[in-house]
């Protein structure tokens, strides 16, 4: 017999040009990039992190805390983000079942160099699930060898 899930869980994290979540559904254009390329990296730059968590059914009505953090390849902060939800108990969800809710936010940040960076996802003050990118300066190639990440 499968073991019913205990604690809500991130199912997936992504970069995109634009991500919106609305009514259940998730806009995203330009998604699950892993390389930028920018003309100067003084100037900020804007993209968006979408993701989804799935709530089983016995962490439902309850608070629950996403932090999402852009980091350095030194694990520095960049950018921050907090959230507090409560995924509600719709009357049809049954016993063990899991909900999705899905969450986008827009980031706006100034990458110090060119190299790899980090989206970090962070629920409930554990860190849930990370995305790695490259930044790179136009007509510049990336460093290499790339810089490593922690997984």
């Amino acid at each position: 017999m499968e073991e019913l899930a205990q604690h809500p869980e991130i199912d997936f994290l992504m970069i995109a040009d634009r991500a919106e979540a609305i009514n259940g559904k998730l806009y995203v254009m330009g998604g699950a990039w892993d390389t930028i390329s920018v003309p100067d990296l003084s100037v900020p730059i804007s993209f968006s992190v979408a993701l989804g968590i799935n709530i089983p059914w016995n962490a439902t009505n309850e608070p629950h805390r996403l932090r999402l953090l852009v980091q350095d390849a030194d694990g520095g902060g960049l950018a921050e983000f907090e959230a507090e939800f409560v995924a509600g108990r719709p009357p049809h969800l049954a016993l063990g079942s899991l909900q999705r809710m899905l969450f986008a936010a827009g980031v706006t940040v100034v990458l110090p160099r060119p190299g790899a960076y980090a989206v970090v996802a962070f629920l409930n003050g554990h860190e849930a699930r990370r995305t790695v990118f490259q930044a790179a300066v136009e007509n510049q190639p990336p460093p290499w060898p790339p810089v490593p990440t922690q997984d």
